[in-house]
Order: structure tokens, then C-alpha cells, then sequence
């Protein structure tokens, strides 16, 4: 049974170093994780007709994190179609699959939990600073569950079990007590009336959700701009930093006009300063 740390013991458990190590070596783990994830089967898939489903995380609550591909930006009537697009799903410990949510739902919950538990911002802050870098980020090379999804006329999932797959790649990995104390001190997320997940859940999906980020990024500079010179500059990194930001204006760092300034001038992903990572997540991230 996990036992619950202090809030010092989490603060200590989070620490993580940002230097010119930690930004090459976060390239290498993104760019294998892109990689892996570009490589996964999807002959014979459409999107909103013939999909597949693989389970990648489970939290301690019983909650399940998927990805669920191809995604909507796949579909060749788009513009400039993404073929490896994937979206994350959360299946709650009820059963019920949450909503797909947005950057714009994150950050509703992030103010949320900014009013109840103020004090644990720093603590997320520090989360997406290790989400934003893949930092200390672990290799894992096993068989994933994965299942057929049909769509039928009434719009009604229709699911079957197809096997394993096997998949190499980097994921968070944070002890059952870490995890336990963030979900006890921060609580319940509600997502709706009917729905809630836990602190972790909320954590996990959001990793992945970051992961399509980086694949799509990729995949629009490399393929379709043709940018050789691409150098991962976005994807998880920036809209991390954004995120940052956004804690950053909850903890009354910065004003309304300098956050609604910073996200006009960069067109929705701000850049957040190096030397402020220390302050965001009060000490637990220093600079090198």
C-alpha cells in the first residue's frame, strides 16, 4: 500500500536540473518516441469508421490511458492531412470513456485546482516542466493491449480484442507513492456532472496528448514543409512552456495583459523563460 510523502518529500521527489544536457538529451528521447509512434501499423485504418485502441498507461485508481488512431487530422478531406495522428482516451474506474479534451479544458481544470490547492501549483508546474523535457522519462519495451474499433450508422463503438502489439518507448514513471500523494492532496478532477479522474489519470493523458504534439510537428515540418533544418523546437516542449505560463499568471506572477499579450504575439504557444522555471515550480526546477 503506497503511503502518503510531505509535501517536502514530493518537492525533493520532483527536483529536476534544466541545462544544455537536459535539452539535448530531451531531444534523443523525443526523437525516438516520435519515431516509435510514426512506425505503428495503421494500413486498413480510416478515421471514424475503422480505428484501433492501444492501452498504454493504468493508473493506481484503475483508470486506463489509450491512444486512439487515426486521428480526425488524418482524414484526406483535410487540407493538409496528418496520416499518423492519434488522439489520447481515458476510460474512468466506472468504465465510461472521458471527453476529448482540449488545452482550453486543461486549463479550466488548472484554475480549478489553482483555487482549492493553490500551494500544489508548483508541484504541477514541475510535472509539465518533466512532461515538456521527457526528464528522467523511463524506456519501457513491451506488449501493449490493443483492440479493433467499428463505427457503425448510429455512431455506436463497436469493440473487439486483436492482440499485442509491441512498442518501444519513453514514458513517465513516478512511484506508487508520488502518485498517491499528488491524487490525495489534490483530489477528484471533476470532468463533468457524471465524471471524475484522478490527479495521475489527468497527468497521463496529458503526456499523451503531448506525444501527438511532437508527432504532428514532425510530421508537418519534415514532410510537409520540407523543413530538413527542423530541430523539435515544437511540439511538447513549447506547449509545456505555455502551460507553465498559464500556472505562472495563476500563481500571481504576472498580470492578465501579460499573459493575453504573450499568447496574442505567439499565436496560441508562448515561449516561457528559462530563468523563470525556478520560480514557477518555487525551487524544485534549477537552472545549470
Amino acid at each position: 500500500m503506497p503511503h502518503i510523502l510531505s509535501f517536502d518529500d514530493l518537492k525533493e521527489a520532483l527536483s529536476a536540473i534544466y541545462s544544455r544536457e537536459t535539452l539535448n538529451r530531451s531531444k534523443e528521447t523525443r526523437m525516438f518516441n516520435i519515431i516509435a509512434f510514426s512506425n505503428i501499423h495503421r494500413s486498413g485504418l480510416v478515421y471514424a469508421s475503422l480505428e484501433n485502441r492501444m492501452l498504454l498507461y493504468e493508473t493506481l485508481r484503475g483508470e486506463k490511458v489509450f491512444i486512439q488512431y487515426p486521428g480526425k487530422e488524418s482524414a484526406s478531406n483535410n487540407r493538409n492531412p496528418m496520416p499518423n495522428d492519434f488522439r489520447p482516451k481515458l476510460q474512468c474506474d466506472k468504465g465510461l470513456l472521458m471527453q476529448d479534451a482540449s488545452f482550453g479544458l486543461i486549463w479550466d481544470i488548472l484554475e480549478e485546482i489553482g483555487k482549492e490547492h493553490r500551494r500544489y501549483l508548483c508541484l504541477i508546474a514541475a510535472l509539465f516542466f518533466r512532461m515538456g523535457y521527457m526528464y528522467d522519462y523511463v524506456k519501457k519495451c513491451e506488449k501493449y493491449a490493443r483492440s479493433a474499433i467499428m463505427f457503425a450508422k448510429d455512431s455506436k463503438e463497436r469493440i473487439s480484442k486483436i492482440g499485442f502489439i509491441d512498442l518501444p518507448w519513453y514514458c513517465i514513471e513516478l512511484s506508487d507513492d508520488i502518485w498517491f500523494s499528488l491524487n490525495n492532496y489534490i483530489g477528484d478532477i471533476e470532468i463533468s456532472s457524471e465524471q471524475s479522474i484522478s490527479f495521475e489519470a489527468f497527468v497521463k493523458f496529458i503526456d499523451l496528448l503531448l506525444q501527438n504534439e511532437d508527432c504532428k510537428y514532425y510530421y508537418r515540418n519534415m514532410t510537409q514543409g520540407n523543413n530538413r533544418n527542423y530541430n523539435l523546437r515544437s511540439g511538447r516542449t513549447s506547449t509545456c512552456d505555455a502551460n507553465l505560463l498559464v500556472l505562472y499568471y495563476l500563481q500571481e506572477n504576472c498580470g492578465i495583459s501579460y499573459i493575453l499579450d504573450s499568447f496574442q504575439k505567439s499565436r496560441g504557444v508562448p515561449p516561457f523563460r528559462k530563468s523563470e522555471y525556478n520560480i514557477v515550480t518555487d525551487g524544485i526546477v534549477v537552472q545549470r
